[in-house]
C-alpha cells in the first residue's frame, strides 16, 4: 500500500465522475494551494452538531441513547462557532469526495491547526468508494477558547492504494452507515441489547436515574 503522489491524484480528477478510478473532491476553492506533493488540502464546512446543553447524564453506544445527544447549527460565512477548551463538536469537510474504487484515504489534522492544539481525525480512515463530506470530530484540546471559522483550511486527506486483482469497470461497492453525507453525520448504532444477545448476555447493567 503505497501512498498515492500529487501528479496521480491530479490525473485522477481529471477522469469522468463514471470511471470508478476518478476522484472528486469539489469544490476546490484556491486549487494552485490545495495541493502538497502526497496531499489535498480540505475545508471547514458551515454545519456542525454540538452536544447538548445540558448534558446528558451518561451515553452508551446505543441507538436510543445517540439520537438526541446533538444539536445542529450552522454558521455563515464570516461567522464564526466558539469551541469551549477541552471541549469536542462535529463538523465536516466543505468539500465533497468521492474516493476510487482501488484507493483509501486517511484525513489529518494540518500541521499548523495542530499547533494549537486543535485535533479533528479521532477516526482518520476514508474507505474505498466512499462518497460524501467527510464528518470531523473535533476536539478543541487546548486550556483557550477556540473560534472556528467556516473556510479555514483544517486537514490533509491522503491517499494510498488498495491492492486489487483487477479493477471493475463500474462501482458495486457502495454501501455503508455514512455513505453520501453533506452534513455531519451522527454516530450510527444498533439496539445495544441486540448486540449483546449475538454474545449471550441477555441482561445490561445501565446506571438508575432518579
Amino acid at each position: 500500500m503505497g501512498v498515492i503522489p500529487k501528479l496521480e491524484i491530479k490525473k485522477r480528477m481529471e477522469l469522468s465522475v463514471k470511471d470508478p478510478r476518478s476522484l472528486v473532491v469539489t469544490p476546490l476553492l484556491d486549487e494552485k494551494k490545495a495541493f502538497s506533493a502526497d496531499s489535498i488540502d480540505l475545508r471547514l464546512g458551515c454545519r456542525f452538531l454540538l452536544p447538548q446543553v445540558p448534558p446528558q447524564p451518561f451515553l452508551t453506544v446505543d441507538s436510543e441513547s445517540t439520537t438526541s445527544a446533538h444539536l445542529r447549527v450552522h454558521v455563515p460565512w464570516g461567522k464564526y462557532l466558539v469551541v469551549p477548551a477541552h471541549q469536542t463538536v462535529l463538523g465536516a469537510t466543505l468539500e465533497f469526495i468521492k474516493i476510487p474504487i482501488d484507493l483509501s484515504a486517511q484525513i489529518l489534522t494540518k500541521s499548523s491547526v495542530a499547533r494549537i492544539f486543535i485535533i479533528i481525525e479521532t477516526a482518520p480512515w476514508v474507505h474505498p468508494s466512499y462518497r460524501g463530506c467527510l464528518t470531523l470530530e473535533i476536539a478543541n484540546v487546548s486550556n483557550t477558547p477556540l473560534l472556528l471559522h467556516p473556510g479555514i483550511p483544517i486537514g490533509q486527506l491522503i491517499l494510498q492504494s488498495v491492492e486489487m486483482e483487477s479493477i471493475p469497470k463500474e462501482d458495486s461497492n457502495l454501501s455503508g452507515s455514512y455513505l453520501g453525507p453533506v452534513y455531519p453525520a451522527a454516530p450510527k448504532f444498533g439496539r445495544l441489547a441486540d448486540a449483546m444477545k449475538k454474545i449471550g448476555i441477555s441482561k445490561i447493567d445501565l446506571p438508575r436515574m432518579s
